[in-house]
């Protein structure tokens, strides 16, 4: 599996290589009727015990990462990562992780 992290590289990075122009977002990326359930692992300061979420998947079609399912919440871009599941405590359920790739910057 491509590592999605490395797609950081095809970006002009800004705000100390942390953020992309929302117009190179929307150049790079396309929502789909596809929907992830997810954890962020306690990375969002509230899945400690694996508590998910849902979002809409985007998708890109850079060559070598047309594969990966990305999402955005808020102004943050993440990609999931399909190799690490999470058990939700609540329901046994296991859910991948997301994991954050860069942040989109206003219009």
């Amino acid at each position: 599996m491509t590592n999605a992290y490395t797609l950081r590289n095809h970006f002009t990075l800004g705000n100390y290589n942390t953020t992309i122009t929302r117009a190179e977002f929307e150049a790079s990326f396309t929502k789909t009727r596809e929907t992830v359930t997810f954890t962020f692992g306690g990375w969002d300061g509230k899945s400690y015990d694996g508590e998910s979420r849902r979002a809409k998947v985007l998708r890109t079609s850079i060559p070598g990462y047309e594969g990966i399912r990305f999402i955005k919440v808020g102004k943050h871009l993440h990609y999931i990562m399909e190799d690490e599941m999470r058990i939700e405590k609540a329901t046994g359920e296991a859910h991948p992780e997301a994991s954050w790739l860069v942040d989109v910057e206003r219009a």
